[in-house]
């Protein structure tokens, strides 16, 4: 399974999920929204400084956690091979959730609240109508957040640039950070042109 692919299913999944839980009249739902879109916001240099000290093998406070929960080998996150792209995987997925939480919801919202209940006149349950109005409703809403991510997970540079530089070894070097240090740091400007097409 390829980045693009991790990166999809751990999309798709964390999104509808929350959107679920945030679609519904839930105490504190304006600031948990709130909190849960901020960091598609904030800047991304910043979020990938943050996440680089939270998660630094040696003094971080996740591998301190770990240590104290009685992990007995810890994982070398950013600085191991295993590790470096599920991290950058993993802040990547926190960081857009927030946008695809929005359109999901935007995409709930729009679902006609006479369907349920007609649903409910004809004996359906809650599940039943999970799985026969509301997926089968947002089909056009899962077909744009699936072509946006496949889209974006062709894109990733400026976290595998600032987290790990395409490391360690080759472990994070995805299509466009190729292309940047085939062209930029080789000065293969053709060969780089070649590679994006």
């Amino acid at each position: 399974m390829d980045f693009s692919e991790k990166y999809h299913l751990l999309y798709g999944g964390d999104s509808t999920a929350y959107d679920c839980f945030i679609a519904g009249k839930i105490k504190g739902q304006v600031l948990f929204r709130s909190i849960f879109f901020f960091p598609y916001v904030a800047s991304l240099v910043a979020i990938c400084v943050v996440w680089n000290l939270l998660f630094n093998p040696d003094m971080g406070p996740v591998n301190s956690l770990l240590a104290a929960l009685g992990v007995k080998e810890l994982p070398r996150w950013t600085a191991s091979v295993k590790w470096a792209l599920p991290t950058v995987i993993g802040l990547t997925v926190w960081k857009g959730a927030g946008y695809y939480m929005i359109v999901y919801l935007a995409a709930l919202q729009g679902i006609s609240r006479e369907i349920y209940e007609a649903a409910k006149v004809d004996g359906a349950d809650a599940i039943r109508s999970f799985f026969s109005i509301t997926l089968p409703l947002l089909t056009p809403t899962t077909f744009f957040v699936s072509t946006m991510l496949i889209i974006s997970s062709f894109k990733v540079f400026d976290t595998i640039y600032i987290m790990t530089g395409g490391g360690p070894g080759r472990a994070t070097n995805v299509l466009v950070y190729y292309i940047y240090n085939t062209a930029f740091v080789k000065f293969k400007f053709g060969y780089a042109s070649a590679i994006s097409m």
